[in-house]
């Protein structure tokens, strides 16, 4: 697993990439994600891909509910 730096760029790089390349590029990376709606959770960064059009417009926080 890549580092919390390495991880932070390679999601960063996915704003403004397709749903298909964010996939592949967490993937290939060994970031899990999960995909639904119009987003991609990344559960080990607490962050949400948010997708228009299937592009990546915004990268959000979120707190897990207890």
């Amino acid at each position: 697993m890549k580092d919390a730096i390495e991880q932070n760029q390679i999601i960063k790089n996915c704003l403004g990439g397709s749903r298909h390349f964010c996939l592949q590029a967490l993937s290939g990376e060994g970031i899990d994600s999960i995909a639904f709606g119009h987003w991609l959770a990344i559960p080990s960064q607490q962050l949400l891909l948010v997708f228009r059009h299937q592009q990546c417009v915004a990268i959000d926080h979120y707190q897990v509910a207890a």
